[in-house]
């Protein structure tokens, strides 16, 4: 698990509070459709698998605003899931988290950044489109009958 704080700096000397994953899990549930919350513990079992997570200082204790999952696949990666939190959203955390990423993996030599998107889903298609991603499947019925799935990927160079 990558930790960090607002300025997408690394946390240091943080030491993890019991109830990171628990409070992760929650908003995971709360900011999704049931079908399409993760089981992070589960996920992050795979030795591929790893969690960016953004805490903010509130009141001397760390608050969780924002957590993005991907698994690495040689030279792909596939991103699962971004979330922001209702409090944070619209301050660019997504856009500096992925760029955070984007940055992260150009140096370990990865070359595509892929992820599936529902159509209906206009914030988060304009921003992954804002970074530089395009749409290549179309898949409908994808997350459910009457919503439709678009691949995007980036190249990253």
């Amino acid at each position: 698990m990558i930790l960090l704080d607002a300025d997408m700096k690394p946390l240091r000397g943080y030491a993890r509070d019991s109830d990171l994953m628990d409070r992760i899990q929650k908003a995971e549930r709360k900011t999704f459709p049931k079908g399409e919350s993760l089981d992070f513990k589960q996920e992050l079992r795979k030795t591929n698998t790893e969690l960016m997570v953004v805490l903010f200082d509130v009141d001397d204790k760390k608050s969780l605003a924002a957590y993005m999952l991907y698994a690495r696949l040689h030279k792909i990666t596939l991103l699962h899931k971004v979330c922001v939190l209702e409090n944070y959203r619209r301050q660019g955390l997504a856009r500096n988290l992925l760029s955070r990423l984007r940055e992260r993996l150009q140096c370990q030599g990865c070359e595509k950044l892929q992820l599936w998107v529902d159509e209906a889903r206009q914030p988060a298609r304009g921003l992954y489109e804002s970074l530089g991603f395009e749409i290549v499947t179309r898949a409908e019925d994808y997350y459910s009958p009457g919503r439709t799935g678009l691949k995007m990927v980036l190249e990253i160079y």
